[in-house]
């Protein structure tokens, strides 16, 4: 029989469970071209799309489903597929200047800094280019390959992280990032939320909960 260990986002899930409610928070709005119409942002979205080289004319807003859903807010766990230069440009956004619970400016230093992560983990099979993202995207290049129309699948990712942070703008529920790479300094130490998580060091899982804590002024 295998013994298959607990991913990071597992980890994470339960770590959050024991402090935050988990009650079904019911029906979550859907996420439409009329609600980007009602909040006035369509055309910044489009454009967005745009920009990453999306060739659809109706861009795509079902972005799949959440990381983690809590009753009173949503929490989104970034791995290293999510730091590179198409998820940067989305960070260029208007949409940013109204995220109160997403240091955006941070994330652009995660993509800089990490993008050859990134790619060592993402440059092959379904992380390079699939049906739908090459239907939104266009034709991949060689897998690994930046230059020229470069992945597909990492520009629909791109994109659908963004319709998530709109999406907390405009149904006004909070979606809370958690990445790999923050860091905690505690006594003395700094450690990222991957070395945390990774080592299954239990004794610090109560200096991610406060992460939220702080984040959302939660008392």
């Amino acid at each position: 029989m295998l013994n298959i260990m607990p991913g990071r986002q597992d980890i994470l899930k339960s770590i959050l469970f024991s402090r935050f409610s988990t009650e079904n928070p019911g029906k979550l709005p859907s996420m439409d071209i009329s609600l980007l119409y009602k909040y006035c942002c369509y055309q910044e979205v489009f454009s967005t799309y745009r920009s990453l080289g999306g060739i659809m004319n109706k861009m795509p807003t079902n972005f799949g489903k959440w990381d983690i859903v809590l009753d009173k807010f949503i929490v989104e766990f970034d791995e290293e597929q999510h730091f590179n230069r198409y998820r940067r440009l989305t960070l260029n956004s208007l949409i940013y200047s109204v995220t109160p619970h997403f240091d955006h400016l941070l994330y652009m230093k995660f993509c800089d800094i990490y993008e050859e992560e990134c790619l060592a983990k993402a440059s092959k099979g379904g992380y390079w280019g699939n049906r739908t993202s090459v239907k939104q995207f266009g034709k991949a290049e060689i897998n690994g390959v930046l230059s020229g129309n470069g992945s597909p699948r990492w520009k629909q990712r791109a994109f659908y992280d963004y319709l998530r942070d709109v999406y907390s703008v405009v149904t006004g529920i909070p979606v809370v990032r958690i990445s790999i790479h923050d860091e905690l300094n505690i006594k003395g130490l700094t450690w990222t939320i991957d070395e945390i998580l990774n080592r299954r060091k239990t004794q610090l899982y109560p200096y991610i909960i406060r992460i939220l804590e702080r984040q959302l002024e939660i008392k």
